[in-house]
């Protein structure tokens, strides 16, 4: 009996998916990367990306994982001349889902040269439409512009965070900060209450609105207040009142020095926003409340370019026209010595309420999902609303035009003066400070949408 051997036989889907596996490692490395394709077998990931400088040739192992899918001219999923859909198997998503990399797909299509990428999706396997990749044809070409969006992608293990490649064009910095100017003198006069709340004790039965900007410890009483005028008075001894410089204070070494001025910039602050904001002691935040007989508020104010209104109390309805919750606009402050300068760092948040007043039992999951909605552009656009409203405390509503109608004048003892732009070198391209989602949602500099 005579064995004839079976020819061996290549199929024409191997031979797309090696033109496809070329066109791709040829234009890996027309963007600047290095690219290694594994070889067979591979069970879902056909390569390597190293991240290399174009300018430097600088590699440092930060690595991303690439799977081809490639076809010869069949049309994609509903795709127009702007398009398509590419819908991905539940046993690739499983498995790029597994992977201590991250994985991006491009997708290859021989008859016109084209390649797309997206990254994997992240989403349950069981719904069709967290494996669908939606591809832009103007925005997801796999080519030179899309290497700063791919180069986020790969964590650098030496560094925590992510690696954002530099534009090189030149890009101007906002710091989240204002400068505090202090007042030249601070009050100090001796007490005989042993600590603050039995001051505070005894201030409550001579007034039922005593003054909160002053600290009292190791039997001190300090404050910016004119002591001798103000109702502090009844609790130090008068004649012990002595005014200092400011910088006997603000510039102490002493960590316990350092403490009480805090302390006292932070009751000095309260007290000059108490008239415009709540202060949630619990959440150490300011948030704005609802305006008088109605729950939305809004603030006009002066942004970066020109004059800019936003909402900074909103109410989510029911379909009914009942109150779903209310969403108030927030921040926190933190005061912070750098040198012989003292400054305010401003971190903009929410405060999320049922009502307007009683606090919301689901807060943390909202603020948790505002959060990864929140791109730099609305981020730095909250920022610019607090610091119009900071530094323009002390000034008249029809100078400074923030609120609307205007607040009881009050001691105004610290302002507040905006920073210069810091002029860098390079730059971050402002599309790559985005959630990490396969579609992240538009959302302009002065609004967020309730959710």
């Amino acid at each position: 009996m005579v064995v004839v051997p079976r020819s061996k036989k290549i199929s024409a889907q191997q031979v797309v998916g090696e033109q496809g596996a070329a066109h791709v490692d040829a234009r890996a490395h027309s963007i600047g990367f290095l690219f290694k394709r594994y070889g067979a077998p591979e069970a879902g990931i056909d390569g390597l990306i190293e991240l290399r400088d174009p300018e430097t040739g600088e590699v440092g192992g930060r690595l991303i994982a690439v799977q081809i899918k490639t076809r010869q001219d069949r049309p994609y999923t509903g795709e127009t001349d702007d398009g398509f859909e590419y819908l991905c198997e539940p046993e690739d998503v499983a498995y790029w889902q597994q992977a201590n990399l991250p994985v991006i797909v491009v997708l290859v299509r021989i008859s016109d040269q084209s390649l797309y990428w997206k990254a994997a999706p992240t989403g349950s396997i069981s719904d069709p439409e967290t494996r669908r990749l939606r591809i832009n044809k103007a925005t997801d070409k796999f080519d030179e512009q899309a290497a700063s969006a791919i180069a986020m992608l790969a964590v650098d293990q030496a560094q925590p965070g992510v690696w954002l490649p530099p534009s090189r064009q030149p890009d101007d910095l906002l710091l989240n900060v204002v400068r505090v100017v202090l007042p030249k003198t601070i009050q100090v006069a001796a007490t005989t209450y042993r600590h603050g709340k039995d001051a505070l004790k005894a201030l409550l039965d001579i007034t039922d609105h005593p003054p909160t900007e002053w600290v009292a410890k190791g039997g001190r009483l300090v404050s910016f207040l004119d002591l001798e005028s103000s109702e502090l008075r009844h609790v130090v001894d008068v004649g012990s009142i002595e005014p200092l410089s400011i910088e006997d204070f603000s510039l102490h070494e002493d960590e316990d020095e350092q403490r009480l001025f805090v302390e006292l910039l932070n009751r000095t602050l309260r007290a000059q926003l108490d008239p415009l904001l709540v202060w949630n002691k619990f959440l150490k935040l300011y948030y704005f409340a609802p305006e008088q007989g109605k729950i939305d508020r809004s603030l006009r104010y002066m942004s970066s370019k020109n004059e800019a209104t936003r909402a900074v109390v909103k109410a989510k309805h029911r379909p009914d026209g009942s109150i779903s919750y209310v969403r108030h606009s927030a921040f926190s402050g933190r005061f912070c010595r750098q040198f012989d300068d003292w400054y305010l760092s401003i971190e903009p948040t929410y405060v999320f309420t049922r009502d307007g007043i009683r606090p919301d039992r689901f807060a943390g999951e909202r603020i948790s999902k505002l959060k990864r909605l929140e791109n730099n552009a609305a981020v730095r656009g909250q920022f610019v609303m607090w610091r119009s409203l900071l530094t323009g405390l002390g000034q008249s509503p029809r100078q400074t035009d923030l609120l609307d109608p205007p607040v009881p004048s009050i001691p105004q003892f610290l302002h507040f003066e905006a920073l210069d732009m810091i002029e860098l070198p390079l730059s971050v391209p402002d599309d790559l400070w985005r959630v990490r989602d396969t579609h992240p949602p538009e959302v302009n500099e002065e609004e967020l949408p309730l959710l």
